[in-house]
């Protein structure tokens, strides 16, 4: 089980949930104890599509054992998740979808349309690419074998030597480049902030999640999304600190968030500009 910071970008909820089902009035005097819900696993992510209006909407339906009430997640290039209590019914849930009909369909334009705005620059010898607080200029070379490459850092000049200059032969070796750097500068953060905390974690762990910037399991250790390596340090720093914190408050309670502003009082302002901008660091 494990707490984490979702890849939230661009993502937008409508502004009242739906509760599925209404809350059990409380069991009357002398009533016998009810019986424990079994834990049967959860179907996995369904695909389905519903007509709102004229328009055919397609949607990932999830049911979450944790979910109160039925939420609405839009996310660039996913579209729309819908997050529904275990035992809500389908009809409960199309419902729900035809509520927020107008909301759905204003998201879904609005972020298909920041999402080709965002769209990457081109990969070419010139480009500017931020890394962790600094700006590189990216230099762009053939002569290494295929398959290989070959990358110097000099002076703020990232140089990549390659078989070819194919923009999905640069991508993967910029990507494992940020990736090998990525190990490198989180353990020097984690150094930095967990001096204040002083809290034992496991094995620190490098990935590319699609739906997390960072996460922290029971057993202690830690995971973080190398694309924060494209964020200002702050952004990063503060993904850093949220991850010390769940090493002693496994949630998100308003103990978890005091112990974030020890270090990061103005962590409101940073995850704002993950939800808003997240879905821009990428190349």
């Amino acid at each position: 089980m494990k707490d984490s910071i979702r890849v939230n970008a661009s993502q937008d909820r409508p502004p009242n949930s739906h509760r599925a089902n209404p809350p059990h009035p409380a069991a009357a005097a002398g009533a016998p104890p009810k019986r424990p819900l079994s834990r049967r696993p959860l179907p996995p992510p369904e695909a389905r599509a519903i007509v709102l209006g004229t328009r055919n909407i397609p949607y990932i339906l999830r049911i979450s054992a944790r979910a109160r009430v039925l939420r609405f997640i839009i996310r660039p290039g996913r579209g729309l998740e819908v997050v529904a209590p275990r035992g809500t019914s389908r009809e409960r849930i199309e419902q729900a979808l035809h509520e927020k009909a107008a909301w759905i369909a204003t998201t879904l334009d609005r972020v298909e349309r920041e999402t080709a705005a965002a769209a990457p620059p081109p990969l070419v010898d010139g480009l500017l690419l931020p890394c962790a607080g600094r700006t590189l200029t990216l230099r762009l070379q053939t002569g290494a074998p295929a398959g290989r490459f070959r990358a110097r850092l000099s002076d703020g000049i990232l140089t990549l030597t390659l078989a070819d200059l194919a923009q999905d032969t640069i991508r993967a070796a910029l990507t494992r480049w940020y990736r090998h750097e990525a190990h490198v500068l989180f353990a020097e953060r984690l150094a930095v902030w967990n001096a204040t905390y002083r809290f034992a974690y496991g094995r620190v762990s490098i990935k590319e999640q699609k739906s997390r910037w960072g996460s922290c399991s029971r057993q202690g250790n830690l995971n973080f999304n190398w694309r924060l390596l494209l964020a200002p340090l702050p952004v990063l720093d503060y993904v850093v600190i949220h991850e010390l914190c769940h090493l002693k408050e496994m949630n998100h309670s308003a103990q978890f968030w005091q112990l974030v502003s020890v270090s990061c009082p103005t962590y409101s302002t940073h995850r704002r500009w993950l939800r808003q901008h997240g879905h821009r660091l990428c190349f």
